[in-house]
Formats: structure tokens, C-alpha cells, sequence
């Protein structure tokens, strides 16, 4: 008899162990398969809309790491249960998947008060919904268990979440400092620091999609059981609409903001919460409902669609206009130095004389700040004067060096550290670019004036939304008036494009 009553025990455990190995064969099942109609459809839009390819792949590449992971954890559980019985559960697991789905398209919406199958136990509600004896009571322990691991995991997310928003806030600063310090090698120094935080927040990025993609895909899969199991097919269509949204809403918002877990995170937790509330009140949870309801006004406050950060690399080009002392402040303690090249933006110097030996400086009328090179006509020497930011600029010091007596002051200019001896050379050389602008209605007083004062001939023109600047020499040369339009305006949003 004693036998008898340990062989049935053992029997009976064993069949225990095996139904909870089915159970989480069928919970793999379901998350991995979830994943996978996602997938599908972010493949067949890829494949319909060739524009908005670059925009879909790094999604279709995230949920394909996705279904690699899933799968193995399929095959794991799988692997856990002996040949017959994991032929069976995967014959039962398509069967329950095609009831599924036939009692989602045929099955009546019931009222939830005609269910009244639950009435909560006033003193045992919890603010933690899953905490609630309804979950315990009602689904399969195995799973339960999941679902409690992963509602205490939340709180790890969050907090992942919160050392993202920290960390942006710093990039935001470093961006700042680099644009404000004096120097080249002090703006290096803040560019290095910059970069080193956007790999921070990238593994972070890392982070928050691996903790909180397996999250998602269970809490949903628990609920959905649940809710399945009570015949609930009106809370199912919930699910599954607010599923929806949520994946259209990533989808429209892919690689607009600094990050796409950020963005990915906080659409579903919105959505996620949202079928929580509701099935906090068909079973008058209050207390969780209250609670749900503040985490939901959370996360509409919060906003998650940060702006993306670069630099905008600077120009720390010396400008400086004419002046005329005498006597000269050069001679041989303080010679005329050589003249700087600058490896990034655009200067327009002045050259008044070319000689084959160094001239006698008095004869250049006192003019200052001089400069000179022999690197670009033979070996004879080319002196220059002033330094201008702007076309215009060196213009206007032409005539004034006419007016002291220069016979022929010629307009010479670097761009990018590249030598063009006239204008007529750099227009016939150098690619010449437009700057697009969109985000404001209209271009507002000061925003025209700073274009112009950088270049006073620029054209203007409106084409739908989009306001087209142009024509600028060189790519660097619209680079810095873009930098400057969005440190004028944050709504700007200004794009360089080369002109055929």
C-alpha cells in the first residue's frame, strides 16, 4: 500500500512537472509568435514603400535580434520535454492558436457585468494589479510566477530609463560648452567628451530594448490568457487594437528623436497601461485602477521624443578688418608673418602686391593686418591684407585699399584650407550649396538678417513649407550659418543640400 501511494506520487508529480514544461512551451510560443506577425507586417510595408525603406530597417533589424532570442528559448523549453509529449503540446498549442482566432471573429461581446464571475475581497486589493488573488487564483502557477518576475523587473527599466533622460540632459550641456568655448583645442575637448556620452546612451539604448521588449511581449501574453480564459473576447480586441496603435506610432516616429528605445518603450508602456486600467476596472480592482491611473498621467506628461544631438563642427577663423597706422608697426623684431591657413570654413583676404623678393614694408602705406606666402605663385612672394568672413566684406576693403592708392587690391579666398587665387576661381571650382528650412511658419526679421550677414546677396525663396537659402561657396561656409540658425531658433530645422 505504501508503494502504491509513493509510485502515485511520483506519478503524479511527474505529470505536474510535465503540464508546467507544456505551459511554457506554450507561453514561448506565444511571445515568439506575437514578434513575429510584427515582423511580418513591418517586412511587407519594407517591401511596399521603397521610401520609407531607411526609415523601417533598423526596426525590422531589432525585432529579427528579437525572433533570434525568442527562438532559442523556444527550442530550449522544447528541448525540456520528451519527443511524444512535445509532439502533443505542439499539436494542442495549433489547435488552441485556431480556437483563438475563430472565438475572436465569432464570438459575441459580453458585457462585462453579466460576467460577474469575480468579487474582489475589499481588504486584500493591492495597488500592484498582478498582486491582486485574482491573478494568483486563476492563472496556471508557471505562469503567474512569469508574471510576478517580470512586474518586479519594471522598476529596473524605469530606472534604466531615468539614467537615459540624466544622461541627455548632459549631452545637451556638452553640446552647449562646445559651442561656446573660445578656443580649438578647448571645442576638441568638449567634441571628445560628446562622444563618449552618445556611447554611454547608446548602450543604454541597448539596455532598455532588452529588458523591456521580453517584459512587453509576457505582460501581454499573461493578460491575454487570462482574459481569454474568461471569455473576455471585448478586453481581447483591447489588446490587440491598442497593440496596434502602438506598433504604428514607432513605426511614425522611427529615427525622428535621439532614441528609438525611448520612443519604444514609452508607446507601449502607454499602451500596456491603458489594457491594464481597463482590466483593473471589468474586475473593480479600485485600488490598482487609481494607482494605474496615475502611472498613465506619468507617462502623457513625460516626453520621450527628445531631439537629436550632433555638432555642428566650428570654424576658429581670426577675422579682421583693414586698418592703416603709421609709421608701420612692422619691422624686423615684428615681421610680417606667413600667412594662416585654416583647415575648416571660408576667409576672404585681400592681396595687394606680387613680388619676387620681400618688398620694402613702408611702401605698402601702413596698411595692417599683413600676411604673406610664397606656396602658391613660383616661389614669388603674395602679400594680403585683412581677413573677411564675408563676400561683401572683402568687397568693401577692395574699395578702400582703391581709394589709398592700391591700383588693383584683388579678392583671393580659402576655403577648407583650399586656395582659390581669385572668385572667379572658387565659383568655377568649388560645389555650391543651398540650406533647406522647415519647422516655422514664416523666417522672422533677425533670422534674415543673421542669413544675410553672412552672405548679403543670398536668395531666399519658398517652395510648399520648406524655405530655400542659397547659393553658398562651400559646404562649410552653410554649415555655420546653420549653427547659428539653430542656436537663434530650436523649432529650426535647416539641412544642407548640394546644387547639381
Amino acid at each position: 500500500m505504501k508503494r502504491t501511494v509513493i509510485f502515485a506520487f511520483v506519478l503524479v508529480s511527474a505529470v505536474g512537472a510535465q503540464a508546467q514544461n507544456v505551459k511554457d512551451l506554450e507561453r514561448a510560443g506565444f511571445v515568439r509568435d506575437s514578434v513575429a506577425e510584427v515582423l511580418a507586417e513591418y517586412r511587407a510595408n519594407y517591401a511596399k514603400s521603397e521610401s520609407m525603406r531607411e526609415k523601417l530597417a533598423p526596426t525590422i533589424l531589432s525585432l529579427e535580434k528579437d525572433m533570434v532570442r525568442l527562438q532559442a528559448e523556444y527550442e530550449k523549453v522544447l528541448a525540456q520535454i520528451s519527443q511524444r509529449d512535445a509532439e502533443m503540446a505542439l499539436k494542442n498549442y495549433d489547435v488552441a492558436k485556431k480556437e483563438r482566432a475563430t472565438a475572436k471573429r465569432e464570438q459575441p461581446v459580453v458585457e462585462d457585468a453579466k460576467r460577474g464571475a469575480y468579487t474582489p475581497d475589499k481588504a486584500r486589493m493591492k495597488r500592484d494589479l498582478v498582486a491582486n488573488d485574482y491573478f494568483s487564483e486563476r492563472l496556471p502557477q508557471g505562469d503567474y510566477k512569469t508574471l510576478r518576475e517580470v512586474q518586479m523587473r519594471e522598476s529596473k527599466v524605469k530606472e534604466v530609463v531615468e539614467r537615459y533622460f540624466t544622461k541627455y540632459g548632459e549631452l545637451l550641456a556638452l553640446q552647449r560648452r562646445y559651442m561656446e568655448v573660445p578656443t580649438k583645442e578647448e571645442a576638441d575637448e568638449q567634441a571628445e567628451l560628446f562622444n563618449a556620452k552618445k556611447s554611454e546612451m547608446a548602450s543604454l539604448d541597448d539596455e532598455i530594448t532588452s529588458l523591456w521588449s521580453s517584459l512587453y511581449f509576457n505582460k501581454i501574453y499573461a493578460y491575454d490568457l487570462l482574459m481569454e480564459r474568461e471569455g473576455n473576447t471585448s478586453m481581447l480586441d483591447f489588446s490587440a487594437e491598442a497593440a496596434a496603435r502602438a506598433e504604428r506610432e514607432i513605426n511614425d516616429n522611427t529615427d525622428l528623436y535621439q532614441s528609438n528605445a525611448l520612443v519604444g518603450y514609452y508607446v507601449r508602456k502607454k499602451a500596456l497601461t491603458e489594457y491594464e486600467m481597463q482590466i483593473a476596472s471589468a474586475l473593480s480592482l479600485t485600488t490598482s485602477r487609481d494607482s494605474l491611473k496615475l502611472v498613465s498621467a506619468e507617462l502623457k506628461n513625460r516626453d520621450y521624443r527628445l531631439s537629436k544631438l550632433s555638432l555642428q563642427r566650428r570654424s576658429f577663423i581670426n577675422y579682421e578688418d583693414i586698418e592703416v597706422k603709421t609709421p608701420t608697426i612692422y619691422n624686423s623684431k615684428n615681421p610680417v608673418p606667413q600667412t594662416k591657413v585654416y583647415d575648416y570654413g571660408t576667409i576672404y583676404r585681400i592681396r595687394i602686391g606680387l613680388f619676387s623678393k620681400r618688398p620694402n614694408i613702408s611702401a605698402l602705406r601702413g596698411v595692417m593686418p599683413l600676411s604673406y606666402t610664397d606656396a602658391y605663385n613660383g616661389g614669388m612672394y603674395a602679400y594680403f591684407v585683412g581677413g573677411f568672413r564675408t563676400e561683401q566684406e572683402a568687397k568693401d576693403g577692395a574699395d578702400y585699399l582703391k581709394k589709398l592708392g592700391f591700383k588693383e587690391p584683388i579678392i583671393a579666398v580659402w576655403v577648407d584650407g583650399e586656395y582659390y587665387p581669385t572668385l572667379e576661381d572658387m565659383r568655377r571650382s568649388q560645389s555650391q550649396y543651398n540650406i533647406e528650412i522647415s519647422g516655422v511658419a514664416t523666417l522672422t526679421d533677425d533670422v534674415k538678417a543673421l542669413i544675410l550677414s553672412h552672405k548679403s546677396d543670398c536668395t531666399i525663396s519658398r517652395i510648399g513649407s520648406t524655405f530655400v537659402v542659397g547659393t553658398f561657396e562651400g559646404k562649410s561656409a552653410a554649415e555655420a550659418v546653420v549653427a547659428e540658425l539653430k542656436a537663434l531658433n530650436a523649432d529650426i530645422k535647416a539641412n544642407i543640400t548640394k546644387k547639381p
